[in-house]
């Protein structure tokens, strides 16, 4: 049995969060073990993860002290590195390469990346620091993975494609915990207060500038007004939580637009809704997505995003520079369910990606 050591877990349940605890709960534990490295003193999914049989190691976060985390980094590694032969690193961005720095220093024989978005999520400073590691992360990395092909040529250069040590991982869900149910659509609108007849908007996804929940709020302004069938509900956490709370209330929101933070019942939520929207700026491929076409939901996302993770016929790409144009493609989609879900046995379904995942991890 191969243990490998996973970093790039946090606190949030996010995307990258998600992925990683579907290809494990999946896994043969038999063959394939995870033990997780975090920077936060418990990660999403914790409990479960344990009870898979993870360990789970928490050092100082590099942001709240950088000398601890450099020393308990490296004395993370000097007194366990000799128990893994593999190193996954989930990252968004090359700005902290430490990891792959320190497994490489203390003999871990294979070092993946797995690049899990885009684009830089935060500030010009992060930018630069990505696009200097990207220079050297191949000193470090034996191993480049990636959630998209598009994504894969910004996180590690151009060329990385043909690299004989690169992967396509598609990002997977298992469609069959998220198709759709009449009974859990009744009890959840009744749960969240929904009357018949209302259409029930939906997004999930972090609060967060690239998840663009802002132009979200503005394209959905007037709508209630025009037709007060309309209410939409935001699902997740994060740093701009007070921001849109704010704006929710300057706009008069707060009869027709709810946030609901983090939920434990989201695979339950789609049920209840009637369309799902994403007006991200950019993303990988988006697991929120990919489980909103799992449910059979029409889905209407910015078109700014590329054509991978699409699969059902009901998904529908709208100009992300234009309010207008979002209020009415809400209003002129068909929000009936798909009948034909084609995520069940394509790229994205975990079930089938399993097997190969397995075989890419340990080198086969």
């Amino acid at each position: 049995m191969q243990r490998v050591l996973v970093v790039g877990m946090s606190a949030n349940p996010g995307g990258l969060e998600a992925v990683v605890m579907n290809y494990y709960r999946k896994l043969d534990k038999s063959r394939i073990q995870f033990d997780f490295l975090i920077t936060t003193p418990h990660m999403a999914y914790e409990s479960e993860a344990k009870a898979l049989g993870a360990r789970i190691f928490s050092i100082t976060a590099r942001r709240v002290n950088p000398l601890r985390f450099t020393q308990e980094l490296h004395g993370f590694f000097a007194e366990r590195g000799t128990d893994y032969n593999i190193l996954w690193a989930n990252l968004c961005s090359l700005v902290n390469i430490d990891y792959l720095k320190a497994a490489a220093r203390y003999g871990i024989p294979r070092r993946i990346v797995h690049c899990h978005n885009s684009r830089n999520m935060n500030d010009a400073l992060r930018g630069v620091l990505h696009d200097i590691h990207r220079l050297s992360i191949r000193r470090y990395a034996t191993d480049y993975w990636s959630c998209s092909d598009d994504a894969a040529e910004w996180f590690f250069g151009r060329g990385i494609c043909s690299n004989p040590k690169y992967r396509y991982i598609p990002n997977g869900v298992d469609p069959f915990e998220y198709r759709f149910d009449e009974s859990v659509r009744i009890a959840k609108r009744k749960e969240l207060g929904v009357e018949d007849g209302q259409i029930l908007i939906g997004n999930v996804g972090r609060l967060h500038s690239q998840k663009n929940q802002s132009f979200l709020l503005e394209s959905f302004l007037t709508l209630p007004n025009q037709d007060h069938r309309y209410h939409l509900i935001i699902i997740g956490d994060g740093g701009l939580r007070t921001e849109l709370e704010h704006r929710i209330d300057s706009l008069d929101l707060n009869e027709s637009v709810s946030l609901l933070g983090v939920r434990h019942d989201v695979k339950e939520l789609y049920n209840a809704m009637d369309l799902f929207v994403l007006p991200s700026l950019y993303e990988g491929v988006s697991i929120a997505l990919l489980e909103a076409q799992s449910n059979g939901l029409p889905c209407l996302i910015s078109d700014s995003l590329s054509d991978e993770g699409i699969v059902n016929g009901n998904v529908h790409k709208v100009s992300i520079e234009n309010t207008d144009a979002w209020q009415a493609a809400i209003r002129q989609t068909d929000i009936n369910r798909l009948s034909d879900n084609k995520i069940p046995g394509s790229d994205f379904d975990i079930n089938k990606q399993v097997m190969n995942f397995t075989q890419d991890m340990l080198g086969n």
